[in-house]
Protein backbone atom coordinates (compact mmCIF):
# COMPACT_ATOMS: atom_id res chain seq x y z
CA UNK A 1 0.00 0.00 0.00
CA UNK A 2 2.12 3.31 -1.39
CA UNK A 3 0.68 6.72 0.09
CA UNK A 4 2.12 8.39 -3.49
CA UNK A 5 1.53 7.30 -7.14
CA UNK A 6 4.52 8.17 -9.61
CA UNK A 7 2.65 9.34 -12.47
CA UNK A 8 5.33 10.95 -15.25
CA UNK A 9 8.18 11.30 -13.00
CA UNK A 10 5.85 13.59 -10.26
CA UNK A 11 4.38 12.34 -6.48
CA UNK A 12 0.41 12.22 -6.04
CA UNK A 13 -0.67 11.36 -2.60
CA UNK A 14 -3.16 8.07 -3.14
CA UNK A 15 -6.04 10.21 -1.46
CA UNK A 16 -6.00 12.95 -3.28
CA UNK A 17 -5.88 10.51 -6.51
CA UNK A 18 -9.14 8.73 -5.38
CA UNK A 19 -10.64 12.11 -4.46
CA UNK A 20 -10.15 13.76 -7.55
CA UNK A 21 -11.76 10.48 -9.54
CA UNK A 22 -14.83 10.67 -7.59
CA UNK A 23 -15.17 14.53 -8.29
CA UNK A 24 -14.74 13.75 -11.97
CA UNK A 25 -17.37 11.17 -11.51
CA UNK A 26 -19.85 13.63 -9.62
CA UNK A 27 -19.38 15.98 -12.77
CA UNK A 28 -20.13 13.02 -14.98
CA UNK A 29 -23.26 12.27 -13.41
CA UNK A 30 -24.77 16.07 -12.93
CA UNK A 31 -23.87 15.98 -17.02
CA UNK A 32 -26.03 13.03 -17.36
CA UNK A 33 -28.78 14.46 -15.24
CA UNK A 34 -28.39 17.55 -17.01
CA UNK A 35 -28.63 15.37 -20.53
CA UNK A 36 -31.26 13.01 -19.51
CA UNK A 37 -33.78 16.15 -18.00
CA UNK A 38 -32.56 18.23 -21.13
CA UNK A 39 -31.71 21.04 -19.08
CA UNK A 40 -28.34 23.16 -19.10
CA UNK A 41 -28.61 23.96 -15.19
CA UNK A 42 -25.47 26.33 -14.61
CA UNK A 43 -26.88 26.91 -10.99
CA UNK A 44 -26.65 23.06 -10.11
CA UNK A 45 -22.76 23.60 -11.41
CA UNK A 46 -21.99 26.45 -9.60
CA UNK A 47 -23.54 24.96 -6.18
CA UNK A 48 -21.47 22.09 -6.74
CA UNK A 49 -18.57 24.14 -6.95
CA UNK A 50 -19.02 26.31 -4.13
CA UNK A 51 -20.44 23.45 -2.15
CA UNK A 52 -16.97 21.56 -2.57
CA UNK A 53 -15.00 24.98 -1.78
CA UNK A 54 -17.02 24.85 1.71
CA UNK A 55 -16.05 20.68 1.90
CA UNK A 56 -12.91 21.45 1.47
CA UNK A 57 -12.93 24.18 3.92
CA UNK A 58 -15.05 22.60 6.41
CA UNK A 59 -13.13 19.46 6.91
CA UNK A 60 -10.07 21.43 6.94
CA UNK A 61 -11.14 23.72 10.18
CA UNK A 62 -12.29 21.19 11.98
CA UNK A 63 -9.60 19.39 11.48
CA UNK A 64 -7.38 22.10 12.88
CA UNK A 65 -9.71 22.17 15.79
CA UNK A 66 -8.92 18.34 16.41
CA UNK A 67 -5.44 19.25 16.45
CA UNK A 68 -5.18 22.32 18.09
CA UNK A 69 -4.25 21.13 21.39
CA UNK A 70 -0.88 19.55 19.54
CA UNK A 71 -0.88 22.86 17.66
CA UNK A 72 -0.22 25.20 21.16
CA UNK A 73 2.27 22.95 22.17
CA UNK A 74 4.25 22.71 18.59
CA UNK A 75 3.63 26.55 18.54
CA UNK A 76 7.37 28.20 19.19
CA UNK A 77 8.91 25.48 16.52
CA UNK A 78 5.97 26.24 14.11
CA UNK A 79 6.72 30.08 14.61
CA UNK A 80 10.14 29.43 14.44
CA UNK A 81 9.70 27.05 11.31
CA UNK A 82 6.11 27.72 9.17
CA UNK A 83 6.93 25.20 6.79
CA UNK A 84 6.29 22.94 9.39
CA UNK A 85 2.63 24.20 10.51
CA UNK A 86 1.90 23.87 6.58
CA UNK A 87 3.70 20.16 6.19
CA UNK A 88 2.47 18.86 9.66
CA UNK A 89 -1.08 20.57 10.27
CA UNK A 90 -2.30 22.83 7.02
CA UNK A 91 -1.56 20.12 3.68
CA UNK A 92 -2.55 17.19 6.57
CA UNK A 93 -5.33 15.82 7.84
CA UNK A 94 -9.62 16.77 7.02
CA UNK A 95 -12.82 15.57 8.97
CA UNK A 96 -15.33 14.47 6.68
CA UNK A 97 -18.49 16.09 9.02
CA UNK A 98 -16.59 19.28 8.61
CA UNK A 99 -16.65 19.15 5.09
CA UNK A 100 -20.25 17.77 5.41
CA UNK A 101 -21.69 20.75 7.02
CA UNK A 102 -19.09 23.21 4.91
CA UNK A 103 -20.79 21.62 2.17
CA UNK A 104 -24.33 22.36 3.10
CA UNK A 105 -23.39 25.78 3.93
CA UNK A 106 -22.13 26.91 1.06
CA UNK A 107 -24.91 25.28 -1.18
CA UNK A 108 -27.27 27.22 1.51
CA UNK A 109 -25.89 30.40 0.85
CA UNK A 110 -25.69 29.44 -3.21
CA UNK A 111 -29.16 29.33 -2.98
CA UNK A 112 -30.18 31.89 -1.03
CA UNK A 113 -27.41 34.34 -2.85
CA UNK A 114 -29.54 33.05 -6.13
CA UNK A 115 -33.16 33.32 -5.36
CA UNK A 116 -33.01 29.25 -5.79
CA UNK A 117 -35.14 26.34 -4.16
CA UNK A 118 -32.48 24.71 -1.68
CA UNK A 119 -34.36 20.98 -2.13
CA UNK A 120 -33.74 21.19 -5.72
CA UNK A 121 -30.20 22.19 -5.50
CA UNK A 122 -29.83 19.43 -2.61
CA UNK A 123 -31.93 16.88 -4.65
CA UNK A 124 -29.48 17.03 -7.05
CA UNK A 125 -26.27 17.48 -5.48
CA UNK A 126 -26.87 14.77 -2.59
CA UNK A 127 -26.00 11.37 -4.21
CA UNK A 128 -22.73 13.68 -5.88
CA UNK A 129 -22.05 13.87 -2.01
CA UNK A 130 -22.21 10.14 -1.35
CA UNK A 131 -20.05 9.23 -4.65
CA UNK A 132 -17.09 11.69 -3.80
CA UNK A 133 -17.15 10.51 -0.38
CA UNK A 134 -16.98 6.99 -0.75
CA UNK A 135 -13.57 7.36 -3.20
CA UNK A 136 -12.25 9.58 -0.39
CA UNK A 137 -12.42 6.36 1.93
CA UNK A 138 -11.13 4.45 -0.36
CA UNK A 139 -8.26 6.53 -0.70
CA UNK A 140 -7.90 7.09 2.76
CA UNK A 141 -7.37 2.61 2.63
CA UNK A 142 -4.65 2.98 0.18
CA UNK A 143 -2.79 5.75 2.36
CA UNK A 144 -3.11 4.40 5.60
CA UNK A 145 -5.40 7.18 7.85
CA UNK A 146 -8.46 6.27 9.26
CA UNK A 147 -7.25 2.67 9.81
CA UNK A 148 -9.45 -0.34 11.29
CA UNK A 149 -8.78 -2.20 14.77
CA UNK A 150 -6.31 -5.33 14.41
CA UNK A 151 -8.17 -8.02 13.20
CA UNK A 152 -6.04 -11.55 12.52
CA UNK A 153 -8.47 -13.22 10.69
CA UNK A 154 -10.69 -10.18 8.83
CA UNK A 155 -7.87 -8.10 8.59
CA UNK A 156 -5.70 -6.15 5.82
CA UNK A 157 -2.36 -6.10 6.16
CA UNK A 158 -0.60 -2.20 5.16
CA UNK A 159 3.07 -2.52 3.78
CA UNK A 160 4.19 1.19 3.38
CA UNK A 161 1.71 3.38 5.26
CA UNK A 162 3.43 5.87 6.80
CA UNK A 163 0.23 6.24 9.18
CA UNK A 164 -0.71 2.72 10.00
CA UNK A 165 0.43 0.27 11.91
CA UNK A 166 2.36 -2.17 9.16
CA UNK A 167 2.79 -6.00 9.03
CA UNK A 168 -0.43 -5.86 11.66
CA UNK A 169 -4.08 -6.84 10.10
CA UNK A 170 -6.37 -4.38 10.37
CA UNK A 171 -10.08 -4.16 9.63
CA UNK A 172 -10.45 -2.43 6.61
CA UNK A 173 -12.95 0.34 8.11
CA UNK A 174 -12.97 2.84 5.29
CA UNK A 175 -13.95 -0.02 2.52
CA UNK A 176 -16.63 -0.54 4.89
CA UNK A 177 -17.45 3.07 4.58
CA UNK A 178 -16.89 3.81 1.13
CA UNK A 179 -19.31 0.44 0.10
CA UNK A 180 -22.10 2.02 2.75
CA UNK A 181 -21.57 5.55 0.62
CA UNK A 182 -21.91 3.74 -2.73
CA UNK A 183 -24.99 2.31 -1.66
CA UNK A 184 -26.20 5.88 -0.36
CA UNK A 185 -25.11 7.07 -4.01
CA UNK A 186 -27.19 4.74 -5.53
CA UNK A 187 -30.29 4.92 -3.31
CA UNK A 188 -30.22 9.17 -3.41
CA UNK A 189 -29.93 8.66 -7.64
CA UNK A 190 -32.80 6.78 -7.85
CA UNK A 191 -34.18 8.82 -5.60
CA UNK A 192 -33.67 11.98 -7.27
CA UNK A 193 -34.97 10.50 -10.91
CA UNK A 194 -38.11 9.85 -9.14
CA UNK A 195 -37.97 13.36 -8.47
CA UNK A 196 -37.91 13.31 -4.47
CA UNK A 197 -37.82 15.89 -2.44
CA UNK A 198 -34.29 17.30 -1.65
CA UNK A 199 -34.94 17.50 1.88
CA UNK A 200 -36.17 13.89 2.25
CA UNK A 201 -33.19 13.24 0.50
CA UNK A 202 -30.77 14.45 2.26
CA UNK A 203 -32.42 13.58 6.06
CA UNK A 204 -32.31 9.45 4.65
CA UNK A 205 -28.54 10.64 3.76
CA UNK A 206 -28.16 12.11 7.60
CA UNK A 207 -30.03 9.38 9.32
CA UNK A 208 -28.43 6.59 7.40
CA UNK A 209 -24.66 7.87 7.64
CA UNK A 210 -25.02 9.30 11.25
CA UNK A 211 -26.02 6.16 12.67
CA UNK A 212 -23.73 3.93 10.82
CA UNK A 213 -20.63 6.61 11.13
CA UNK A 214 -21.42 6.16 14.99
CA UNK A 215 -21.57 2.33 14.84
CA UNK A 216 -18.02 2.05 12.72
CA UNK A 217 -16.00 4.26 15.16
CA UNK A 218 -15.90 1.44 17.21
CA UNK A 219 -14.00 -0.52 14.43
CA UNK A 220 -11.72 2.29 14.15
CA UNK A 221 -7.69 1.78 16.26
CA UNK A 222 -6.60 5.22 14.86
CA UNK A 223 -6.54 7.62 18.32
CA UNK A 224 -5.78 10.82 16.76
CA UNK A 225 -9.42 11.55 15.52
CA UNK A 226 -10.29 13.36 18.69
CA UNK A 227 -12.62 11.59 21.99
CA UNK A 228 -15.26 13.68 23.90
CA UNK A 229 -15.25 11.67 26.69
CA UNK A 230 -15.79 8.09 25.82
CA UNK A 231 -17.27 8.45 22.33
CA UNK A 232 -14.74 9.50 19.84
CA UNK A 233 -15.23 13.36 18.36
CA UNK A 234 -17.36 11.66 15.09
CA UNK A 235 -19.30 9.59 17.23
CA UNK A 236 -20.63 12.89 19.17
CA UNK A 237 -21.43 14.99 15.93
CA UNK A 238 -23.28 11.36 14.73
CA UNK A 239 -25.44 11.79 17.27
CA UNK A 240 -27.41 15.45 16.46
CA UNK A 241 -26.47 14.39 12.76
CA UNK A 242 -28.98 11.52 12.53
CA UNK A 243 -31.43 13.18 14.72
CA UNK A 244 -31.44 16.25 12.23
CA UNK A 245 -32.04 14.01 9.80
CA UNK A 246 -35.21 12.95 11.33
CA UNK A 247 -36.56 15.79 11.43
CA UNK A 248 -35.80 16.87 8.24
CA UNK A 249 -38.11 13.56 7.37
CA UNK A 250 -40.55 14.87 9.50
CA UNK A 251 -40.54 17.76 8.01
CA UNK A 252 -40.21 16.51 4.36
CA UNK A 253 -43.24 13.83 5.43
CA UNK A 254 -45.28 16.85 6.45
CA UNK A 255 -44.50 18.72 3.29
CA UNK A 256 -45.39 15.36 0.94
CA UNK A 257 -48.97 17.06 0.03
CA UNK A 258 -47.34 19.31 -2.08
CA UNK A 259 -45.74 19.08 -5.59
CA UNK A 260 -42.93 17.78 -5.94
CA UNK A 261 -39.43 20.04 -6.18
CA UNK A 262 -39.09 20.38 -10.05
Amino acid sequence: MLPKIQIFGHSIPTYGLWAMMGVLLALLYLKIKERRLHENNADVDLAFIYSLIGAFAGAKLLSLATTLPAIIVDWPDLAANPSLLIKNYLLAGFVFYGGLYGALLACLLYAKHARLDFSLLAGRLMPTLALIHGFGRIGCFFTGCCYGLPHPSLGIVLANSAIAPNDTPLLPVQLYEAALEFLLFAVLAWMDSRRVDGRRMLGLYLLVYGIARFVLEFLRGDTYRGFIGPLSLSQTISIPTALFGVYLLICAARRSRTPSRR
